[in-house]
């Protein structure tokens, strides 16, 4: 009966640390996810910029200095995006290992189940043989008195 023990805890320790690993990732998503968004908002606020300083005379220099970054909150958005592909893909594994363990872990747990079972049948059966002994030994003693 120990070993299934052991290995039921064992089971439950790796279910802890999957669990664990697919929070931290869903916590690395989230943040990527808000700074996606942060940075999506700043890039729209140059387009704004560009359109209203298109219209008006302004120097030059600032028009290209709103496309420039511009430019670069596009590249971080999508690299920020390609990072959030990366995570759920890593998300996505993570929460196959987790399946994997749970069906461990229940394995382990049925099997540890079954042997309580049995060693309750077991313990049943000879406290029934010892009740049958004692039963006899009182017959016996009756007719032996009688």
């Amino acid at each position: 009966m120990k070993r299934w023990d052991i290995l039921e805890k064992r089971a439950k320790t790796e279910w802890d640390k999957a669990v664990e690993a697919i929070s931290e990732v869903r916590r690395r998503l989230d943040e990527q996810e808000t700074l996606c968004e942060r940075v999506q908002k700043i890039a729209e606020q140059y387009q704004e910029k560009i359109k209203a300083t298109q219209g008006s005379a302004t120097h030059f220099g600032d028009i290209q200095l709103y496309r420039t970054s511009l430019k670069d909150m596009q590249h971080a958005v999508g690299s920020i995006r390609k990072q959030i592909a990366v995570l759920q893909a890593e998300l996505t594994r993570k929460q196959r290992v987790l399946t994997q363990v749970e069906i461990e872990r229940q394995k382990y747990q049925k099997l540890v189940e079954r042997e309580k079972e049995r060693t309750a049948k077991v313990v049943a059966r000879q406290e029934a043989r010892e009740m049958d002994e004692i039963s006899v030994q009182l017959h016996y003693r009756k007719s032996k008195l009688a």
